[in-house]
């Protein structure tokens, strides 16, 4: 219970700067990512789901809201399939944790989120993409006319990622002998 009490502030704090971060235009400079795959890496038990699930349940109503948009958009089905993704890198990261093992996880985790969101956006924003191989590769590099490169978006997460994933794993550690023991089962705690 410890542990939990320890996330309320630092997910508060995780939430609004995600919030704040949309809000000033820091492209994709979010702490969800790191938030979901170092929970599920580092919690036990209901919290490893909890923590994530409210983040992401909490701040994106508030982004639609702030852009303009719908509840919920196809383009966001990229993102859920992006986190998604996490499980297996959770997987993978709780077998012998280390510290530079988690860092790897959190990078391959922001070229996986990159690859998958934006393979989603070629796909569901017809309207800024070609259907072509071309208008796949500009949905990966270069992004849609008049909007910026999407590798910044590749960049800013990388970033995020590092440093949020710090934050976590500083923000538990008084809470853990290092880390999680040696399990490999993410549904059970």
């Amino acid at each position: 219970m410890n542990r939990m009490v320890s996330m309320i502030p630092l997910l508060a704090l995780l939430l609004l700067f995600r919030c704040l971060g949309a809000w000033q235009g820091w492209a994709n400079f979010s702490p969800l990512p790191a938030v979901m795959l170092m929970s599920l890496v580092c919690l036990q038990g209901w919290q490893r789901w909890l923590v994530p699930l409210l983040a992401w349940v909490l701040s994106d109503p508030l982004l639609n809201l702030w852009y303009g948009q719908k509840l919920l958009v196809l383009d966001q089905w990229g993102m859920v399939l992006g986190l998604g993704l996490m499980l297996p890198l959770a997987f993978w990261l709780r077998r012998d944790f280390s510290l530079p093992k988690a860092l790897l996880g959190l990078l391959l985790g922001s070229f996986s989120f990159y690859f998958v969101t934006n393979t989603v956006s070629f796909f569901a924003l017809v309207d800024l993409y070609p259907r072509s191989w071309q208008g796949f590769e500009q949905a990966q590099w270069s992004g849609p006319v008049g909007f910026g490169p999407t590798w910044i978006f590749l960049r800013n997460s990388c970033s995020a990622n590092i440093l949020f994933g710090a934050i976590f794993l500083l923000a538990i550690r008084p809470f853990s002998s290092y880390l999680p023991a040696r399990r490999t089962s993410l549904i059970e705690g």
